[in-house]
């Protein structure tokens, strides 16, 4: 029976020592969202998909286009390659889909593998954070100010797996953490780990979409909860204080 499988197209292998970039579904959807913003502000082409009959059977629609929710888009010009998935990817095909991605990563000869994704910690700082197989990544990380280290803690699904895989084989895979929202789509974050991203790669990368996004959702959310202050006021809602305080 098959199992995950990545389809290219040829102008992929083109490339020379191309970064890979991971942007899949988790906390705050920042991984995806991220992804989708980068794909955007350069252009970049399709370039193939991901199949597993375990995935779940859904198309995105992207400018009109039913795309693959699973798939792949590169860009010869900045010579990168955006792995990317809109779609929650089954526990079941992780550690299957993370040794497909390294086997790309090898058959293109990849600089580095770099996943984008949130984290949720409660600080409510807006921080940022690395976790990589490389020390000289952390290294400039921290120097620059980059980002924050972790230094203990465990991270799942295919990063994880992909950066055991980097330490064991000492390939240099990293992930970016944003500081994330679990309960709803978080662009602020997403712009966050792009602006790291590209200061890492030193690639001008835009996020005023999603700045625009996360400025109108404050909003949003500052009045729902000026709302929610108002419909409290009633005499039921004095006998047990209000939510809101």
């Amino acid at each position: 029976m098959a199992g995950v499988e990545i389809h290219t197209n040829s102008r992929i292998k083109k490339l020379k020592k191309p970064t890979i970039i991971i942007g899949f579904p988790g906390t705050g959807l920042v991984g995806s969202v991220a992804a989708s913003q980068i794909v955007d502000s350069l252009n970049m082409e399709f370039g193939g998909h991901i199949s597993s009959p375990d995935f779940a059977p859904l198309a995105a629609i992207h400018d009109y286009k039913p795309l693959p929710a699973a798939r792949i888009h590169f860009s010869e010009k900045d010579n990168l390659i955006i792995i990317i998935s809109e779609m929650t990817i089954p526990v079941s095909s992780s550690s299957e889909l993370a040794d497909k991605i390294f086997q790309f990563s090898k058959a293109v000869d990849a600089a580095s593998i770099i996943s984008l994704g949130g984290i949720s910690l409660n600080d409510e700082q807006g921080e940022v954070y690395i976790v990589s197989s490389d020390r000289e990544m952390i290294k400039l990380a921290t120097s620059k100010k980059f980002a924050k280290p972790i230094r203990e803690g465990a991270t799942t699904g295919v990063t994880g797996i992909l950066l055991t895989k980097g330490t064991l084989e000492r390939f240099p895979i990293t992930t970016i953490l944003a500081e994330s929202s679990e309960e709803y789509l978080d662009p602020k974050a997403a712009s966050r780990v792009i602006k790291v991203l590209s200061r890492i790669i030193e690639l001008p990368i835009s996020t005023s979409k999603l700045d625009r996004e996360a400025r109108a959702m404050s909003e949003d959310i500052k009045t729902a909860v000026k709302k929610a202050k108002i419909s409290k006021k009633g005499p039921s809602s004095y006998e047990g204080g209000t939510m809101y305080g």
